[in-house]
């Protein structure tokens, strides 16, 4: 007989997102680089929020929407004040400036050369167009429109994306030279159009010789104009007189390059043309305040650090209104065939299913909850873990640990019992992480994290002291035999920053960690002591903290049992090594790029034990998901389960436990939102509905023990004389989203973060089977 589960899931491709100082444009709070002009595209679209965009130039012709928010514009000598959907455009060369609080602006930049490529008559043609003082609602109406259809086919990167915006780009150019040019009907304008080609014969000139000496008379000479006739012009078009317009020109590259390249102060001064590096600081400090050298000190800060919690916003999302009649929505999306073609008379391979090895709550005292304890009952009974982590044992909530007023320590374990007893009687065993730090024993007792205090100890031999009293009380409780088949680990994430649950020197946490070990050993040396649940960042630039930390622990005597790890799929921002001086480091807080980020992960930690010859040691993938954050809205939708199956599924029992974060959005660590799908991490809502990521375990459940073989979507596993055929299609969000960006997505429509899938049949043949078994239709 068969059991076939099926799992398909409708999301998309994931594409590299860069997150970019702005090297045009400064003082911009948040800058996306959603698609960059090569060879094979037209166009570079961006997204920032701002305050203030300084007076800037660039080579490109600029179509710009405020998306959300308050600005005034100014440009060529007049201000207009914008508001969300305005729509304006930027000849190239052209200074402009943007103020405003909080506004959301998108651009788009292309090479105006197009225009002279495909006109039939040499032509540089100006065009001017500010909706607010528009006589062409119409036109700009098309503009908001392809705007967003633009943004939208740069942040899918659909097959062909780039005909799209060739497409798009042509109805632009479309759009501006029947409505927004400046026509020449009369002698003036004929005049004015004269002058402007001027204006393009000398910007293209200082373009290309701005890095030179080029003197008022070299340019003169070159456009056949007297010098006195040139100055006059300069600061009759410009505003402002030669030499000022080509260091305006200079700065801009100036500022490109201190933004992104090593380069010294000297090697950018005369890459940019300016006589001296002090010719260059001086024109900088005057236009931005500051020297050069705090300026990229500034922009690195910025690029480097990123906030300790992942922030999703919708910045762009007044753009959703404008995406209607798509030029390829009337288009019908082929279906794809998957074949599978397998024989089941190979040999097998048993399965230990070490992603049953061990489950998790968010603290040990959320277990305290009537209804969490129903949804753990509920999991349990449907799966059958093993072990659960029990993270904040001695944390101030379970009042393990108070002081009598002569400072004599008291010890009561009252409600900790209560949560060992639940979970022992759920057939449950623990693996028990020592922490947090009770206040009464805390060095810094305002040093505070989700409810918890994670202070080192003020004194290590009375922490030592707690921890063989509860050792001591489990031991007389529940018997020494029984709790040498559980586990023991030590803090949470100790190479993470001494604002997180690091500490602030690094031979302070190793002491802190030896002297637990030769505690716990001390007791009892059959106890298994895992190594500090660390958190792991997967890049060839980076060398884990844990592989310093097992050096240390070998000249120390006090190697641990076992590996545990924290893993989430986010994006290691700083890029610096990470060397055996430094302690602590501050992690991206935007989503991994790579589908395959686990897969990444398990390979490396694979290698690396072998590396450094720990033979058959477990690994302990302790706590695990896509996302850290509990308001991550595809944290509700079957994406998630998808993404459970196939992680699983491909390192199927490589490592000793895949321990997924978390059990229930009804965590006690943090004000509830007043909704209930909120994004929660959890398995089941706070109320105990069951989300897509429970059901993914229910369905994991019924494969079988024996192992047939898998491929791109398909598990095949044998039960007894029944097969069980597990088939997934997982795609992964786009790469704004990956960046917080959640654009046209909204509380109801939640997969708009992904693009169109193409529907997929699979046609799955399974030869040399015993019975007479020989067709089964799958309906999705």
């Amino acid at each position: 007989m068969f059991l076939l589960i099926f799992i398909f899931h409708s999301c998309f491709n994931l594409y590299i997102i860069k997150f970019l100082i702005n090297t045009e444009v400064f003082m911009s709070e948040n800058y996306y680089l959603i698609s960059d002009n090569d060879t094979h595209m037209p166009i570079r679209c961006t997204m920032q929020r701002f305050d203030h965009l300084r007076q800037h130039m660039h080579d490109f012709f600029e179509l710009s929407m405020i998306v959300s928010g308050n600005c005034s514009l100014q440009l060529d000598d007049h201000i207009y004040s914008l508001k969300a959907d305005d729509v304006f455009c930027v000849d190239p060369l052209m200074l402009h400036e943007l103020h405003g609080v909080n506004c959301v602006i998108v651009t788009i930049l292309f090479n105006q050369s197009l225009f002279t490529q495909i006109l039939p008559i040499p032509s540089h043609p100006r065009f001017f167009c500010v909706s607010t003082v528009s006589e062409h609602p119409e036109a700009i109406s098309e503009l908001r429109s392809l705007i967003a259809h633009i943004i939208k086919t740069n942040i899918d990167k659909k097959e062909g994306y780039e005909l799209r915006n060739w497409a798009y780009i042509y109805k632009v150019m479309d759009i501006f030279y029947r409505n927004f040019r400046i026509k020449l009907s009369t002698a003036k304008e004929k005049k004015n159009h004269k002058y402007a080609m001027r204006l393009s014969e000398i910007s293209q000139i200082i373009q290309q010789r701005y890095t030179e000496n080029i003197t008022l008379k070299e340019l003169a000479d070159e456009v056949h104009l007297s010098v006195p006739y040139l100055s006059k012009f300069f600061v009759e078009y410009y505003g402002m007189n030669f030499l000022s317009y080509l260091n305006q020109y200079r700065l801009m590259h100036a500022v490109q390059e201190l933004s992104t390249t090593d380069k010294n102060i000297d090697e950018i001064a005369i890459d940019s043309g300016f006589s001296s590096s002090h010719a260059f600081v001086s024109l900088f400090k005057k236009q931005y305040d500051m020297l050069p050298k705090e300026y990229r000190k500034e922009q690195k800060s910025n690029k480097e650090n990123s906030p300790q919690q992942i922030e999703q916003h919708n910045y762009i999302a007044g753009l959703k209104k404008y995406l209607i009649n798509d030029i390829s929505s009337n288009v019908t999306t082929p279906t794809a065939d998957r074949i599978i073609d397998f024989s089941v008379s190979g040999s097998t391979i048993h399965l230990i299913n070490t992603w049953k090895k061990m489950m998790t709550v968010g603290r040990a005292s959320d277990i305290l909850i009537s209804d969490v304890q129903q949804m753990l009952t509920q999991l349990q009974l449907a799966v059958g873990f093993e072990y659960i982590k029990l993270c904040g044992v001695f944390s101030d909530d379970l009042h393990v640990y108070t002081e009598m007023p002569n400072g004599s320590p008291v010890y009561s374990f009252s409600y900790l019992d209560k949560i060992l007893d639940f979970v022992t009687d759920n057939n449950l065993k623990p693996w028990i992480q020592l922490s947090y730090m009770p206040e009464k024993l805390a060095k810094y007792p305002n040093k505070r994290l989700f409810g918890s205090n994670v202070s080192q100890p003020n004194s290590v031999s009375s922490w030592c002291q707690l921890v063989l009293e509860f050792l001591r009380h489990i031991a007389a409780r529940y018997g020494l035999d029984v709790i040498k088949t559980w586990k023991f680990g030590l803090w949470n994430q100790p190479n993470t920053d001494n604002n997180l649950f690091g500490f602030s020197k690094e031979q302070d946490f190793f002491e802190f960690y030896k002297e637990t070990y030769i505690c716990l050993k001390g007791f009892c040396n059959d106890l298994e002591f895992c190594l500090p649940p660390t958190f792991y960042i997967v890049s060839d630039e980076y060398e884990n903290w844990y592989l310093h930390f097992l050096d240390w622990c070998r000249s120390n005597g006090c190697v641990p049992d076992s590996l545990s790890f924290t893993y989430y799929d986010t994006k290691l921002m700083n890029t610096n090594n990470h060397t055996k001086e430094s302690f602590g480091f501050v992690y991206t807080m935007s989503l991994s790029e790579s589908p395959d980020g686990l897969k990444d992960f398990v390979m490396q930690v694979l290698r690396e034990r072998r590396q450094l010859k720990l033979g058959n040691m477990p690994i302990y993938l302790s706590e695990w998901n896509n996302t850290p954050s509990q308001q991550d809205l595809l944290n509700d939708t079957c994406y998630k389960s998808c993404y459970i199956v196939k992680n699983i599924l491909e390192n199927y029992d490589r490592l000793s436990s895949f321990t997924y974060q978390a059990l229930t959005d009804l965590m006690a660590d943090a004000a509830l939102p007043n909704k209930l799908f909120f994004g929660g991490l959890g398995l089941f809502t706070t109320n105990g509905i069951p989300k897509a990521s429970y059901n993914a375990y229910t369905l994991l459940q019924q494969l079988g023990d024996e192992f047939l073989g898998r491929g791109d979507g398909y598990f095949i596993t044998r039960k007894d004389t029944s097969y069980q055929i597990m088939l997934y299609n997982y795609q992964h969000f786009n790469y704004l989203y990956a960046n917080g960006e959640r654009f046209d997505m909204t509380e109801t429509d939640r997969y708009t973060v992904f693009t169109d899938s193409e529907p997929v049949t699979v046609k799955c043949k399974l030869s040399d089977i015993p019975e007479d078994i020989t067709k089964y239709p799958i309906h999705t």
